[in-house]
C-alpha cells in the first residue's frame, strides 16, 4: 500500500518525520476528590500530527504553505498510529509554520527543516 499524505485531497511530498500527539480532554469535573481518588471524565480525544521536512525544492515547500495558508480548517490525509495500514483524512487547523532555508542560489531554492503542526478540529 502506499502512503499518501494530502492537503485537501492534493499529494504532498511524506514528511521526514512525523509525530502523533494524542490527547483526552476532560471536563470540567474532573479531579480529586478530597479523599485522593482521580475521577476523570474525557470528553474527547484530540491529535496533533508535528510534521518535518528535512529538505524540500522551493516548489514542494510553496504547495504545502499555501495549501495551509490563511486557511481556518484542511482536509489532512495521514497515518494514525491507532488504525494500522491505512490513511485517514479528517479535519485539522495549523498553527505556525518553520520554514529556514537552506541554499538559494543559481536560481535553485532549497528549505530545510520545514515545519507544520496539525491539529484535529
Amino acid at each position: 500500500m502506499a502512503y499518501v499524505f494530502k492537503i485537501d485531497g492534493v499529494e504532498i511530498p511524506a514528511p521526514t518525520e512525523y509525530q502523533a500527539d494524542i490527547e483526552d480532554l476532560s471536563s470540567e469535573q474532573t479531579g480529586r476528590t478530597l479523599d485522593g481518588e482521580m475521577h476523570k471524565d474525557v470528553v474527547a480525544v484530540k491529535d496533533t500530527y508535528a510534521c518535518t521536512w528535512k529538505r524540500l525544492s522551493w516548489e514542494d515547500t510553496a504547495k504545502i504553505l499555501n495549501a495551509v495558508n490563511g486557511k481556518t480548517e484542511v482536509s489532512f490525509t495521514y497515518a494514525d498510529p491507532r488504525v494500522p495500514n491505512q490513511m485517514l483524512t479528517n479535519k485539522f487547523y495549523v498553527g505556525k509554520r518553520s520554514t529556514p532555508v537552506g541554499v538559494i542560489k543559481d536560481d535553485v531554492g532549497i528549505w530545510k527543516d520545514i515545519k507544520l503542526t496539525f491539529i484535529r478540529i
